[in-house]
This record gives structure tokens, C-alpha cells and sequence, in this order.
């Protein structure tokens, strides 16, 4: 059997700060990834820090070098927000490989055993088995603390359960509601009226049909998913693909509506932003300047009638097991590949959008072992520990100090949307974002990364930490991670080194 002082489950940029902090205060530390690649959503396509949403006070320590070291590979002196894929990657393992963490990889939670409420050990799904003494959750899934009995949920919560006004199903139904200083997604939740019914009388693919609407409700579901999809317009791109069993039905919705509408141009549908433009500048204040470049990245448009978001795909994936989640992913490439092929050649889409489409296609050097496509999609929210301490919606708008601060977050609380849902045979609303601006920088407390006294005493937990739905949308952000991932390693050091419990280390030590 193998040991180490700390071992980290999960490859993503939280992960990667908690391995590098705890290694370089002396702790031998390894990271266990599930994929292939490390880097986790910032090396699949999300190519900022968000920095537009947030305020300069949440940025410090390990994510600056990160963001550094970004910096040095464009040629500029000072920490870059914005980046290309593969050059997050390599920044990602070469701070690895200097801080001398020992990285794992392809390897998944099979078994677990424990000591008195202690995790001991792993066995993984390459046959390898590692005892730890601090044990660090930083996966998307929070699949470590699930195994090890930890307390946790799934959903949204009801607006009764913490008396948070943003919770629950919700639509949003006037722009003061999503009002704020920068005039960004003021956007409301059209009805759409678009036919419904297919020829037999069933319901088209993509709506939930039945669902009664209770404003404030809560439910087990989660937020959209899909992959952020890197695409260029340069000359050597690689045309969409056309994904096994290719199905032009599940994007009826969007040929009904281009039927009715057909000057609707393509990016009222799918996001463009050039983020990985790679090409750079800082101005005279430091912030970060994109240049035109060939290369961009797609999101989920909020306020389109049909996008990326694979609405209603995500609601199994949080508690599935390995081999329901591979196929929901598969589902996922699917619906996404698919709709990029749908927009380029079918012949429901107006001849405007298919050529619009058809200038963009697959960079060459992105992703080249997956065929160019991401390695992962974007998983926004799963499980959340019911831990220590829940964050809601209260400390995030009001109750902002804590004693126990270990990072200063300040990003808007942002809940894509959850599912769309049929009002009538031939209308339908997408439900359950959430858009609301953060003035004030508010303390995520070191309480939210710890179970609860009487479960597990070895486990922090900084990526599915303690929180309820409302403010685990403002503390999702890969920035927000990284700041609690170094948190967490360093609180875990000092447990290894003193001999003293997690529960047991002050906070003031880890900011």
C-alpha cells in the first residue's frame, strides 16, 4: 500500500492548489484524477477567471501565480485572465511537477476504509490502494465524501428551508430582478410559443411536460450542463462531427422556431466569446486585453429559446454510478456535437445560420487525443455537503464577515437554467436561473470546507463544500476553488505537521 500525508481527489484547479500548497509546506502529497488530463473545466474550455463578475479583493495567493505563470507563456508580466486551453494544462502540470506532487491518473473511488470516523484508505479502479493521513475532496462530484458517509444533498432547496428569497423554482419575470451596476444578462424568461406536440400526440424532445410550477419549491434538481465547446475560424479548422446516431428530432424545438422565425441569426442561439483568442495585452491598470483572434469559445446562451445547456440531461448525474455517468456524458457530447452539426447542415436551419456556422469548426491544436473536442463537460453543480456550516443566500448578501474568513468571494450568484417546462401545448418557459450582483466581497468561512464534529475528521471538503443551492451559485467559479483549494492544503499541512485534527487548526493560519 502506498502513503502519503495528504492525498487529493480530483485534478481540477481547486485540486491542483490544494496539492501544490500542501506539498510545498513539506507534506507528501498526491493527486488522484479520474480523467486523463488535469486542469479540470479551465483546461476543457472555460478560458477566464470570471474576473468581470467579481472584485479585485478575491484575487490573491496561488491563483495570481497561477495566473502569472499564464502570463509568462503570452509574453507578458503580470497575472493574465484569460487563456487557450492547452496552455492552461501545461501551466496546471507544470506547477505540479515543481511542487512535487505525485500525480495519479485514470484512477477512480472503488472502496474505502475507515478508523474511528477517520478515512484510512482507498482502493482505486487501476487496482491501487493509498492510505492518507488528510484526505481532500476537490472533485465536481464530491464522490470521496459520499463514500466516506458524509452528509450531503442534491437540489434546490425551498425558499422555507434557510428563508432565502432566491431559492426554490423561480422564473424571472421583470429586469429589476436581474438589475445591476454592469448591465450584464439583463435578461427575463420569455414564454416562448412554439407547437409542442408531435404527430401522435407525445411531446417534442427537450420539455418536461406535467411539471407544476410552485414558485419557491424546492426539488432535487440541478443546474444545466454542456460542454464549453472551443471552436476557431481559422483556415485549418476541423468541420463539427456528426456524433453516432445523430438524431435531428431532439433539436424540433429550434427547427419549429426558426420556422416561425427565420431571421434569427446564429448567435441567438449558442454564445460566442473570445476568451482563448491567444493573443493578449495588459492595459495601464493591469487588467487583461483580448485581441481579436480566430479562436473563441461557446457557451450556453441564457436568454435563448434553445442552447448548449442540455436542460433536463443533468438531473441523474450527481448520485449515478461510473457507468450511468459515462453514458449521461455521452448523451451530453451528443446533444452538443449534435447541435453544432444541426445549425450547420440541416435543412430546418435558414441558409443565414448554416452559413454562419460553417466558418467555425474544431481548432487542430486543442485537445488532440479526444478529437479536438474537451475532455470534460461543464459539470456546474452536483452534491453539496451539509457540513459544519452552511452558506446561504444570507451570507452572501448580508452576513458577509466571519472570524473564521479563508477567502474573500465576491462573484454574482449565477444559476443557469434548470429544466424547461411546458405551460401549454404550444408555450414553455426555461426555469431556475438566478442572476444576482455581489457589491460587497463576503467570508467563505473554513467551517464550510469541514463535516460536520461527529462524521469524518480527516476530510476537507473545498470544491462540493457546505452550502445551499442559492450560494453554492455565487461560490462555483474555478477562481473561488482555487482560493479554498489553498486553503485546504494548507490547512491540511499544518494538521500533518502539529498532529492536531482539522477541526482543530485556526483559520487565522490559512489566510
Amino acid at each position: 500500500m502506498n502513503h502519503f500525508d495528504v492525498v487529493v481527489y480530483g485534478g481540477t484547479p481547486g485540486g491542483i492548489a490544494a496539492a501544490c500548497t500542501a506539498a510545498e509546506l513539506g507534506a507528501s502529497t498526491l493527486l488522484i484524477e479520474a480523467f486523463g488530463h488535469v486542469g479540470g473545466h479551465l483546461a476543457s474550455g472555460i478560458c477566464t477567471t470570471e474576473v468581470e463578475h467579481m472584485l479585485p479583493e478575491s484575487f490573491r495567493g496561488w491563483m495570481v501565480r497561477f495566473l502569472r505563470e499564464v502570463g509568462k507563456r503570452y509574453g507578458v508580466d503580470g497575472p493574465l485572465h484569460r487563456w487557450e486551453p492547452h496552455v492552461a494544462e501545461a501551466v496546471f502540470e507544470g506547477m505540479l511537477a515543481q511542487a512535487g506532487v505525485s500525480v495519479w491518473r485514470d484512477a477512480e473511488l472503488d472502496r474505502m476504509a475507515c478508523r474511528d470516523i477517520r478515512i484510512h484508505s482507498v482502493q482505486l479502479s487501476n487496482g491501487s490502494e493509498v492510505a492518507g493521513r488528510v484526505w481532500i475532496d476537490a472533485s465536481y462530484e464530491g464522490d470521496l465524501m459520499a463514500l466516506a458517509g458524509v452528509p450531503y444533498t442534491v437540489g434546490r432547496e425551498s425558499r422555507e428551508t434557510y428563508g432565502e428569497s432566491l431559492a426554490g423554482m423561480r422564473f424571472i419575470d421583470d429586469l429589476d430582478e436581474v438589475r445591476n451596476s454592469k448591465g450584464h444578462a439583463m435578461k427575463i424568461d420569455e414564454v416562448w410559443q412554439v407547437p409542442l406536440r408531435t404527430a401522435d400526440g407525445g411531446w417534442v424532445p427537450g420539455v418536461e411536460p406535467g411539471v407544476a410550477f410552485s414558485p419557491g419549491a424546492g426539488d432535487s434538481k440541478v443546474m444545466n450542463y454542456h460542454f464549453r465547446v472551443t471552436v476557431t475560424k481559422a483556415v485549418e479548422r476541423i468541420p463539427f462531427p456528426c456524433p453516432e446516431g445523430y438524431d435531428e428530432g431532439r433539436f424540433e424545438i429550434l427547427a419549429r422556431y426558426f420556422h416561425q422565425y427565420p431571421e434569427s441569426t446564429m448567435r441567438r442561439i449558442v454564445g460566442f466569446i473570445n476568451n482563448p483568442s491567444g493573443r493578449y495585452s495588459l492595459d495601464n491598470a493591469g487588467h487583461t486585453v483580448v485581441h481579436e483572434g480566430d479562436k473563441w469559445e461557446l457557451n450556453n446562451h441564457q436568454a435563448s429559446i434553445f442552447s448548449l445547456g442540455h436542460l433536463g440531461g443533468q438531473f441523474h448525474y450527481p448520485d449515478a454510478d461510473r457507468a450511468q455517468r459515462k453514458k449521461i456524458i455521452a448523451d451530453h457530447y451528443a446533444y452538443n456535437a449534435g447541435l453544432l452539426y444541426f445549425l450547420c447542415n440541416s435543412s430546418s436551419v435558414p441558409v443565414h445560420v448554416r452559413e454562419a456556422m460553417r466558418a467555425w469548426g474544431l481548432p487542430p491544436d486543442e485537445y488532440p487525443t479526444n478529437g479536438h473536442w474537451p475532455y470534460q463537460p461543464y459539470i456546474r453543480e452536483t452534491r453539496r455537503m451539509v457540513g459544519a456550516y452552511v452558506m446561504t443566500e444570507h451570507d452572501v448578501l448580508q452576513d458577509i464577515e466571519k472570524d473564521d474568513v479563508i477567502f474573500w468571494n465576491s462573484h454574482w450568484i449565477d444559476c443557469h437554467h434548470v429544466q424547461r417546462i411546458a405551460l401549454s401545448d404550444d408555450t414553455f418557459r426555461n426555469e431556475g436561473r438566478i442572476w444576482e450582483e455581489v457589491t460587497r466581497p463576503y467570508a467563505i468561512p473554513y467551517r464550510s470546507l469541514l463535516p460536520k464534529e461527529d462524521s469524518v475528521q480527516n476530510l476537507l471538503v473545498p470544491g462540493c463544500l457546505s452550502a445551499s443551492h442559492v450560494a453554492f451559485s455565487s461560490i462555483r467559479l474555478e477562481s473561488t476553488w482555487m482560493g479554498l483549494g489553498e486553503a485546504a492544503g494548507r490547512a491540511a499541512a499544518i494538521a500533518v505537521e502539529a498532529g492536531r485534527r482539522l477541526h482543530e487548526v485556526e483559520a487565522r493560519q490559512l489566510f
